[in-house]
């Protein structure tokens, strides 16, 4: 399963984080991630400690939510 599958069932078919990991139990990493995209990049630079992981998430947010047609702001 990739990225993109997942944000699709989390955000526009509305699947909650858990009941993905319910699903998809070997894809855990990549769902946390993409649970993780909600976050405002304040909150989600508290969060996470390590910057290689910080700028993973950041490029997925911005790709993802740029694909998405959403504006900048509500990044």
């Amino acid at each position: 399963m990739n990225y993109e599958r997942i944000f699709n069932l989390k955000f526009k078919e509305d699947v909650p984080t858990h009941e993905l990991g319910k699903r998809y139990p070997r894809e855990r990493k990549k769902i946390s991630r993409i649970a993780l995209l909600e976050l405002p990049l304040s909150v989600l630079r508290e969060l996470v400690k390590q910057e290689k992981e910080f700028r993973k998430l950041v490029s997925l947010k911005q790709w993802f939510f740029k694909k998405a047609g959403c504006r900048k702001k509500e990044i």
